[in-house]
């Protein structure tokens, strides 16, 4: 059994990109591109803002300028490996103690998440997530060896993220539900966000 109950919900999810790409994927000339940088937040796949269509748009323009744009997506999670789920949270606890005895055997160093290179936004963020993605990874193989019925859609996790929205408060300027889907077909309906 799938330890996992969210699991082929439908959500809409915000990608940020150039308007050129958006017009392409959109015009069906071209397909999303998954996403395979070593500091990834959630591993390999191609990543949404869960809801969040603002902070699409936000992340778009600090990235693209002038260029931003948003695709909006309906997307059915399918098997969804959730890390808001404590089973996930065990998991990725095996992963990283099986990845930090092979890193010790092999005398290499344990990987870690950095903040943002030029010092943007909160330096507790640490928004480079070198070690989490390798983590995410693992525990992805790990899971194909102990359920070899079940192949993980997507990755879901809450995030906080910023400064806080007013002072004393636990809420964060960018907290979010991020989401990285691993099978594009999942995304069962793509379109124009409205503005």
């Amino acid at each position: 059994m799938n330890p996992f109950f969210y699991s082929d919900i439908t959500v809409y999810g915000f990608h940020g990109c150039k308007i050129s790409t958006k017009n392409k994927i959109l015009s069906g000339t071209t397909t999303f591109n998954a996403s395979t940088n070593a500091y990834d937040w959630l591993g390999f796949g191609v990543y949404f803002w869960e809801n969040d269509l603002q902070r699409a748009f936000d992340w778009a323009a600090e990235l693209h300028g002038r260029e931003a744009a948003v695709i909006g997506a309906k997307i059915n999670l399918g098997n969804c490996f959730d890390i808001s789920n404590s089973y996930a949270k065990d998991i990725l606890r095996l992963s990283f103690n099986e990845l930090l005895q092979e890193w010790r055997t092999m005398y290499l160093p344990i990987p870690t998440n950095k903040t943002h290179p030029r010092g943007k936004g909160n330096p507790e963020d640490l928004i480079l997530r070198y070690l989490d993605k390798i983590v995410i990874e693992n525990a992805m193989e790990l899971l194909s060896k102990q359920q070899p019925d079940i192949i993980y859609d997507s990755v879901r996790a809450p995030f906080q993220e910023g400064f806080p929205v007013y002072p004393g408060s636990a809420f964060r300027e960018h907290d979010h539900i991020h989401l990285c889907v691993r099978n594009p077909d999942l995304l069962t309906e793509l379109f124009d966000p409205d503005f």
